[in-house]
């Protein structure tokens, strides 16, 4: 497995302990609060201070018509994973087209902040709000970007005083001249039990499929019991234990060079010493437990109950370690980075990282114990995400930042004056697509603040919310925006769904809340996800709806017979029209190329918008097409029409 080269060389073996030679840290840890006045771990009674009520909102009579392209690979994107992130390069031109600079922007489901960073690089003040602990944290770090060489100081300073106690949790053996060096990685895999003979094998040895280079590597799905021969698929096995399989470390010959090899003796008795001492009493972590949800209910199942179980005993330790140098640093600003960085790793230092022989690791919003994980070296992941955020330090410009940030719900802006905000820009949870509250318990867990899900507007049966419910808060939401928009402003909202329901409960909030929505273009984020390439029910492309006050509600239309003919003639129109617009080709994947139905979905989503009423799901918009295509659509009633939020 390919791992990347560190930017701050790490001192292997410095004898000194864990913890030492960092002179003046803090008798006791610091517990977070936030950073008053900017941003707060609650309710921010600092926002009204950037506003200014008396102040017309921009004249701008027409929404804003080009569609929108802004890739994911920046400095920016990359220093902090979050669920959903809009790349601010796209943001930029809404917030300059709909605002002059000094005016005041709102997002108040802002996840990881990316507006606040669009809107601070153009002098724009900012207002980010989301329920989320974790996700103003990370907004907060990422909008408040410090010098590199002072953040590298303290990273370096980290890492030297823990060097001992990597030594003593991560030594391997080289395997060509017996030296001590950094184990990387290790591979750990489950045992399996043959469901026909009841063989019990370790699904490493079986599933590997290696070749020549690591892309062309994978974990074979189907494979044949070593026993008794019988063709297996690996979902449908029984899992027994974990064991490790493979360790990778820096090779002593020619140069820094990654090697690999089965743990062996040695490797297995560290590992068994560290799981019966376990982490110091000393040092705080998380015990929190999983709660019942959607999200949670895979790792409770494989043994995963409480948050410090979903890390390896050494991983713990090494966190839990870092955690403590970090919230013990003197000065808060370096503080907030040094932990900043540690939210960072996120997943990849879990029993949730799945391996993968090209490295790296993926970031989909679940919270599922893979068959074969990968456990990273903590140390070296702090190492490698502090060189990612310290060229974004490098490259984020140098600008005064007028900034608030508060936790709480969109549905109660109580601190802002009524019409007092010059734009609105946000993307709010997009229905039962993720579980925010779930999926941020590993980061608000070490933060030690959570998530209050009693106004989180998601679809989510555990919490007993439904479309209707999703819909209402949603409505609570975009109404508070309309009080606190000046008359003039606009509010745009970026939303990606697959589902029709979703998209007309978002439309019904929308209208019921005072907008209209009076522009409608797409948003290509360019470097989609392997998924959204070749999944089949994911969409792909966000929409931007461009909303601007309005007197009364919208009338809503219905599916009809007529929607599915509009349909089949806008499918027909755009294939004859623009073929080269809807073909998707495969540059790193070996795929033929195909017909871009995402794009299609997303093109005629917006003509469906228009009218007020999305008529088919995306998979039922996919049958559609391959009906137009082979010339027989068929009859209406064999697409069934997914029923309007209001009959739920």
């Amino acid at each position: 497995m390919r791992v990347e080269r560190p930017e701050l060389p790490l001192v292997w073996g410095d004898e000194n302990p864990g913890g030492a030679g960092l002179e003046g840290l803090l008798a006791t840890p610091r517990i977070l609060q936030g950073a008053p006045p900017v941003f707060s771990l609650g309710r921010n009674p600092n926002l009204a201070d950037l506003v200014d009520g008396d102040r017309p909102a921009k004249p701008v009579g027409s929404p804003y018509v080009q569609d929108i392209e802004a890739g994911k690979n920046t400095y920016v994107y990359d220093a902090h994973t979050y669920h959903t992130k809009v790349p601010p390069q796209g943001i930029a031109p809404l917030i300059e087209y709909y605002t002059r600079p000094g005016d005041a922007v709102l997002d108040p489901f802002c996840g990881s902040g990316m507006t606040g960073c669009a809107a601070a690089e153009l002098g724009r003040k900012a207002i980010l709000c989301d329920l989320s602990p974790a996700a103003t944290f990370i907004a907060y770090n990422l909008t408040t970007p410090m010098r590199a060489d002072r953040y590298l100081e303290a990273v370096r300073a980290v890492l030297r005083a823990s060097a001992s106690l990597e030594h003593r949790l991560y030594a391997t053996r080289c395997r060509r001249c017996g030296r001590s060096v950094p184990a990387l990685y290790m591979v750990w895999s489950y045992a399996m039990v043959c469901g026909h003979c009841g063989a019990d094998f370790v699904l490493w040895d079986v599933a590997r499929q290696e070749g020549r280079r690591p892309r062309d590597s994978r974990i074979k799905t189907q494979f044949n019991c070593p026993k008794c021969g019988t063709l297996l698929a690996k979902r449908e096995l029984r899992r027994t234990n974990r064991v490790p399989v493979e360790v990778g470390y820096e090779c002593c010959q020619n140069g820094p060079k990654e090697a690999t090899a089965p743990p062996e003796g040695a490797d297995l008795e560290l590992l068994e010493t560290i799981e019966i001492g376990g982490c110091p009493e000393v040092l705080w972590y998380p015990t929190e437990p999983f709660p019942d949800g959607i999200n949670t209910r895979q790792p409770i199942a494989a043994g995963v109950t409480t948050v410090d179980k979903a890390y390896t005993p050494r991983a713990l330790w090494a966190m839990a370690h870092l955690w403590d140098i970090a919230s013990r640093w003197p000065d808060p600003d370096v503080s907030d980075k040094l932990l900043f960085t540690l939210t960072s790793l996120y997943k990849r230092v879990t029993v949730f990282s799945e391996f993968r022989f090209w490295g790296g690791s993926g970031n989909t919003a679940n919270l599922n114990v893979p068959a074969i994980m990968n456990e990273q070296n903590v140390f070296r992941a702090f190492e490698r995400k502090a060189a990612t955020i310290a060229w974004y330090f490098r490259a984020a410009p140098q600008v005064q930042r007028e900034l608030r940030i508060t936790t709480q719900s969109a549905c109660s802006l109580d601190q802002l004056p009524d019409k007092s905000i010059d734009y609105v820009f946000t993307d709010p949870p997009f229905g039962g697509n993720i579980n925010y509250s779930e999926m941020n318990l590993l980061w608000e867990s070490w933060l030690r603040a959570r998530t209050d899900s009693t106004e989180e507007a998601i679809i989510n049966r555990v919490q007993g919310k439904g479309l209707a419910e999703y819909r209402r808060l949603l409505t609570g939401a975009f109404s508070e925006t309309r009080r606190v928009l000046k008359d003039g402003a606009w509010m745009t909202v970026a939303f990606h769904n697959s589902s029709a329901r979703v998209w007309n409960a978002l439309v019904s909030a929308i209208s019921e809340s005072g907008f209209s929505i009076e522009g409608i273009r797409t948003f290509d984020k360019r470097h989609g996800t392997f998924k959204d390439f070749v999944s089949e029910n994911a969409v792909g492309y966000n929409m931007v709806l461009h909303c601007a006050k309005s007197q009364s509600r919208a009338p809503r239309t219905r599916g009809t017979r007529d929607g599915y003919t509009r349909a089949m003639e806008f499918v027909r129109q755009a294939l004859r029209g623009k073929p080269e617009r809807y073909e998707v080709h495969y540059l790193h994947v070996d795929r033929d190329d195909e017909l871009d139905y995402r794009r299609l979905y997303a093109d005629w989503l917006a003509h469906a918008l228009k009218a007020g009423r999305v008529e088919f799901s995306f998979s039922q918009f996919r049958e559609l097409v391959d009906g137009v295509r082979r010339g027989d659509p068929g009859e209406p009633g064999r697409h069934c029409q997914e029923p309007s939020p209001a009959d739920e």
